[in-house]
């Protein structure tokens, strides 16, 4: 049984970079599209975030249910979008005029534009967070947070997040086989059914995270997690020359949105 989106080891550039600069770069893609919410912008950064998984050797199929539900539900928003947005010029009417009645329902280029900067924004931050989970290491990721003077109590909280995430992953596909082994079939159609599948599957997920969760914290306290204020590790993260490349090339997407959003570039902001 195969757990998904979890750290993968190779030896590209993406997993070579410090954890912490990988953080910051999420971080900073997430705001630099809040701040220009351009659908091309927004497209541009796709692109390279797609890139990035052909670099860093991670198969973006890894779960093609997964992501046919993500482009489903960015679709999902582009035409929640369309309908919602009634300012620009009028394209076409979803609903014709037939007689004294209609037309209704106005598909608008604004509302286009704002679809696809809809859809492409939850896309980029999907696809992006899971390719900082796809190439982080959590042991270095906390080291890392050590050197930023962060105490490692709260490091140690995001890490045994992004360590839980592939075994829920992992516990969700167990309980799913041990329902349909008796005969209990997962749809999400129609609201009795969505309530059924909540009830089969959310409930022992819940149950099992919460033992989980119990055994860990038994564990830490008879290991004397927190005893001291320092603590070592056996592998450690650095800091070197491509973070500092990067860590400029980061400033710099997040400066030029900003002064995109002001208007100081308007020949660039023409084309993106």
């Amino acid at each position: 049984m195969t757990i998904e989106h979890q750290s993968t080891e190779s030896g590209s550039m993406l997993h070579r970079l410090n954890p912490s600069l990988k953080l910051a770069g999420l971080i900073i893609i997430t705001t630099a599209i809040l701040i220009y919410p351009s659908w091309r912008f927004s497209g541009l950064l796709l692109l390279l975030t797609i890139l990035g998984y052909k670099i860093s050797n991670v198969p973006l199929d890894v779960s093609k249910k997964r992501i046919r539900f993500l482009v489903a539900f960015s679709a999902l928003l582009f035409a929640f979008q369309v309908l919602m947005t009634a300012n620009g010029t009028i394209l076409f009417f979803i609903i014709p005029r037939y007689d004294f009645m209609g037309p209704f329902l106005p598909v608008t280029d604004f509302g286009v534009e704002k679809g696809f900067g809809m859809s492409l924004r939850f896309l980029l931050v999907v696809f992006s967070s899971m390719l900082f989970v796809s190439v982080t290491d959590p042991t270095l990721l906390a080291h890392s947070f050590t050197r930023l003077r962060i105490p490692y109590r709260y490091s140690f909280a995001l890490v045994i997040a992004l360590r839980f995430l592939p075994l829920f992953d992992m516990e969700n596909k167990t309980v799913r086989m041990a329902q349909r082994s008796r005969g209990i079939s997962i749809s999400v159609r129609g609201m009795s059914r969505i309530l059924r599948t909540i009830r089969y599957t959310f409930f022992p997920l819940l149950i099992s995270a919460l033992s989980r969760v119990d055994a860990l914290s038994l564990s830490m306290d008879g290991r004397g997690f927190g005893h001291s204020r320092t603590r070592t590790y056996l592998r450690k993260s650095s800091w070197i020359a491509l973070d500092s490349a990067v860590l400029v090339l980061l400033s710099t997407l997040l400066l030029t949105s900003i002064l995109l959003t002001l208007g100081f570039l308007p020949q660039v902001s023409a084309i993106i």
